[in-house]
This record gives C-alpha cells, structure tokens and sequence, in this order.
C-alpha cells in the first residue's frame, strides 16, 4: 500500500462496537496523527447521532476529533437536500433519530415527526428515513401516506445490521427503509455508503486523490464498495460484521485491498 495522507475510518465495528471501544483503536489513531501530514477522517452510515455526539463519544474513548473530521449520512442527506433547487422552506418527515432532524433542520428544512402527524394529507416534501429505534406501525402509516402521496423517498443507509456490544449484532436502518419499500413500492433514493457523496466531500476538504487515501471500514458492501467505486485503496478489518471467509467471496467490486484482523496492523500495512 502506497503511503497514505488521509484515513477515512468508518466507526461501529472499526473503532467501537455499540459503547465497547475496539481494542487498539485509540492507540492506532494517536500514532497516525503524530505522523507529519497527516489527516484522519470519519465516515458513518449511522444516521442517529449528531456530529457533535460523535465527538464526544470518541473522545470519551481517547479518540478525541472535531466535528470536521466526522461525516455522517445524515449530515450528507442535509448536503444533498441542500445542494437541490429549493429545498429551504421545504417539508420532511423524519422517520430516525435526532441526528436526522437536527442535520435538515440546520440547512432550513422543516421537519415533521411521525408522531406529530395526526391529519392525513399534510404537505411533505421529503420522508428521510434512518435507524429509527422506536419505529411502529403508526410510523411506518404516515411514511407509506407520504411517499404515495408524491414525496420524495431518502434512505439515509440500507445497512441491515450494525455490530454491537459482545459481538453481537443488532437490526440497522436497512431493516426500516424495507418495511417501507414493502408498502410503497418505490426505491428510496440512498445517500450513505456505498454512495460515494460522503468520501468525496472528505477528499474534497482534504484536499485529496483518491489514491492518496485509504478507507478503512468492516463491510465490504457499503466501506469497500464505496473506496472502490472512487478509486481509494481499502482496507477491512476483521472486528466487525464481516469474516475473512465473507470478504474472500465478496463480488470483485467490493473485495477490499488488504484483510486485517485488528486495527493495529494497520500501522504496519501503511
């Protein structure tokens, strides 16, 4: 692996597994910010947290970061939304956690909660969908009203599962945003990894080729495809949702450059 300038870490399953930090991680990323010239980045499908929330937790871990470094789907759906004609004064039902709300509020959206709506046929623009622990049949009612209604279908991330506490792994937004494909029919528009809009702001801030990066994720259908699909060298780590036996019979478009088995190889490999 050529030298890289820039690490673009995805985080449940990198750096922590639910509120278990990964063994090594911090230890890892101290000794890559002592290196001259380098800058590491964050990059997460999790849509239910604020930028902010990140922070703190990984700095609560002894991975302390800015809000900067951290790009999350929900912070790219704002970006995307934004970057279209019109979107502030615009209407969006909101199914997931605050980090949703807060990110649309932030760019002048307006943002409708599932539990807010109790009349049928109220405007709205965008249903952005995430990890939504709470969600219920009332939620998923007033979503399907929405979408067949004319608005617009985002899925912040498809993610079926995310790793938790004890290796064991836990529903992810996925699992929602299929509840409510299932009853619409339409195709969420997706935003999060594997598309590439968030590791291409990264690049962008950085400054960066593509080949002067490295992704380092656990899933080679959303952190590897996403590298590759742009041209960035990747890197799976083993401490997360995928096997070594998985990612070797991954389709050639998401096998990952090199298959670590903890973070802290990956001062060695580069």
């Amino acid at each position: 692996m050529t030298t890289p300038r820039v690490f673009v870490f995805d985080l449940d399953g990198v750096l922590y597994r639910g509120t278990d930090p990964v063994e090594g991680a911090a230890e890892t990323l101290a000794a890559l910010r002592q290196r001259p010239g380098v800058s590491l980045f964050f990059l997460t499908n999790n849509s239910t947290q604020d930028r902010s929330d990140y922070v703190e937790k990984l700095t609560r871990f002894g991975m302390p970061c800015t809000e900067d470094e951290v790009i999350t789907s929900a912070f790219a759906t704002a970006m995307y939304l934004a970057a279209g004609p019109g979107a502030e004064g615009k209407v969006a039902l909101a199914v997931g956690g605050h980090g949703i709300r807060n990110e649309l509020a932030r760019v002048g959206i307006t943002v409708r909660r599932p539990e807010e709506m109790e009349v049928e046929g109220e405007r709205i623009d965008y249903v952005v969908v995430g990890l939504d622990r709470d969600f219920n049949y009332h939620a998923l009612l007033r979503a399907q009203q929405a979408i067949l209604g004319g608005a617009t279908f985002i899925a912040t991330n498809r993610d079926g599962q995310f790793p938790a506490e004890g290796g064991t792994v836990t529903p992810g937004a996925g699992a929602v945003v299929a509840a409510i494909q299932a009853c619409t029919g339409v195709v969420p528009d997706v935003i999060g990894k594997p598309e590439t809009l968030g590791l291409k702001t990264i690049l962008d801030r950085a400054k960066a080729r593509p080949e002067e990066a490295v992704m380092i994720g656990d899933r080679c259908d959303t952190d590897v495809l996403c590298g590759n699909r742009l041209g960035v060298p990747t890197v799976l780590v083993l401490t997360g949702v995928t096997t070594e036996a998985q990612a070797l019979a991954a389709p050639p478009e998401q096998q990952p450059g090199r298959i670590l088995a903890t973070l802290r190889e990956l001062i060695q490999a580069s």
